[in-house]
């Protein structure tokens, strides 16, 4: 596979999606329904860009068969985390985290090593 690159087919869990459910209503609360808009768009964006730009997150230390991106609009700041695991041509993001949280326990709670 030496460099090649292939298109992959981005899947989002249930789960995943329930998370961005609850970061467009957090935002939406705190920010407005046009802000919550444009960020989930955002987190959207950039987990998309996991079927082209292979392989590019890296591996969770607590559960290593799964690997994650972060998402922020600025260098600094929270912002949100994609873990995924990649399956045949498929990425599948298991679950969105914010960074504040302490999303290696949880993660490690859902899905085990």
């Amino acid at each position: 596979m030496g460099g090649e690159s292939r298109n992959l087919t981005l899947w989002l869990s249930p789960a995943a999606l329930q998370s961005l459910d609850e970061i467009w209503g957090w935002n939406a609360r705190h920010h407005g329904a046009a802000h919550a808009d444009n960020y989930t768009a955002f987190v959207l964006e950039k987990t998309n860009q996991l079927t082209s730009a292979n392989f590019r997150g890296k591996p969770v230390p607590t559960v290593p068969r799964l690997s994650y991106i972060m998402i922020r609009r600025r260098r600094k700041g929270h912002g949100h985390l994609a873990v995924y695991e990649v399956i045949g041509d498929t990425i599948h993001v298991l679950q969105f985290y914010h960074t504040a949280q302490d999303w290696q326990t949880k993660l490690a709670e859902e899905f085990g090593p």
